[in-house]
C-alpha cells in the first residue's frame, strides 16, 4: 500500500511524500499525481521517497523515466537510489 501526501511549498514547488510500497498498481496513482502538477510548467515537483520501504525493478524503471528538470526524486534510501541509478544506466544502453 502506498500513501501519497501532497504539500505545496512556496507556491512553485509541490512535494509528493510517499510512504509504503511502490508497486505496479500504486505507481499509476503516483504517475497521475505527477501528471496533475506537470501541467503547470513553472512548478517543481519533489517526489520525496523517505517513507518508501519497497520498490521492484519494473517500477524503478518507470519512476526513473519521470525524472526531469521539473521532477526531482529526493530522500531515497541507499538501496532505492542504487536501484534507480541502475535502471537508468540499463535503459540508456
Amino acid at each position: 500500500m502506498l500513501r501519497i501526501t501532497e504539500n505545496t511549498e512556496n507556491g512553485k514547488t509541490v512535494r509528493l511524500r510517499l510512504d509504503g510500497a511502490v508497486t505496479s498498481t500504486s505507481y499509476s496513482e503516483l504517475a497521475a499525481a505527477c501528471a496533475r502538477h506537470q501541467e503547470a510548467e513553472e512548478k517543481i515537483i519533489l517526489v520525496d521517497m523517505a517513507g518508501v520501504v519497497f520498490m521492484n525493478n519494473e517500477v524503478a524503471s518507470k519512476l526513473a523515466g519521470l525524472r526531469s528538470e521539473q521532477l526531482k526524486i529526493i530522500n531515497c534510501s541507499p538501496f532505492i537510489e542504487t536501484l534507480l541509478n541502475t535502471v537508468e544506466r540499463s535503459d540508456a544502453k
